[in-house]
């Protein structure tokens, strides 16, 4: 990995900490203040149940959150190894086939980087594409943008925030999710493999771009 590829690996992590100490600081915030009502209800003989149950609620959460932050910076990276671009993309689509896909566009490059874990943010991507799609069709694009290759990823809808960068915290996350990780992810396996992954709103389309270092022939 070239230092500015580090550099940007970094640079990424350290704002998804300071995003993850935020996000985990809220429900312990609220721990507090619900035990602190149920001791005073409890002080006055009153029923301090329910300031309890919100209190383990809350803490719940944050275990949740800490869990999984723990589990995505402390997992062990996978080796490295050089694979071409379009079949890796083909590969990884696969499974979704029913999902309304339409793929187009060739590279005929190459990339390194661990299989694994880029396919992790690739598929992130592609559900959250797929689950937030105001339309049956997920449209991918295999693309060139000088030495690097892009797969960008579009589908109609808007964003749910002005700013894309407030969507790589783990608060931001669907109905029914406590907490969501898969795009603070797959920035960070990007960046592992010296690449980036952007989103953004074009009109009535929200794109998401994972961008990769061509291998040098």
């Amino acid at each position: 990995m070239t230092p500015d590829a580090e550099s940007r690996e970094d640079s990424f992590r350290r704002q998804f900490l300071r995003t993850f100490f935020h996000d985990l600081a809220t429900p312990l915030s609220a721990v507090s203040l619900h035990l602190e009502g149920a001791s005073r209800r409890f002080a006055r003989g009153e029923d301090p149940s329910e300031s309890i149950e919100i209190a383990k609620t809350e803490l719940a959460r944050a275990f949740e959150l800490f869990e999984r932050g723990r589990e995505l910076l402390l997992a062990s990276p996978g080796a490295v190894e050089s694979f071409s671009f379009d079949e890796w993309i083909e590969a990884v689509l696969r499974p979704y086939a029913g999902d309304g896909l339409a793929v187009s566009g060739r590279t005929e490059g190459r990339v390194s980087g661990d299989k694994e874990r880029l396919s992790e943010a690739l598929s992130a991507l592609v559900v959250n594409a797929i689950e937030s799609s105001a339309s049956p069709t997920v449209s991918v694009f295999l693309e060139r943008s000088g030495e690097r290759l892009c797969a960008r990823i579009e589908n109609r809808g808007n964003l749910p925030a002005e700013d894309p960068e407030k969507l790589f915290a783990p608060r931001s996350t669907a109905a029914g999710k406590n907490w969501g990780m898969g795009l603070a992810r797959a920035r960070l396996y990007a960046a592992g493999a010296g690449g980036v992954v952007r989103l953004g709103q074009q009109g009535d389309r929200v794109s998401a771009v994972l961008e990769l270092p061509e291998e040098s022939a």
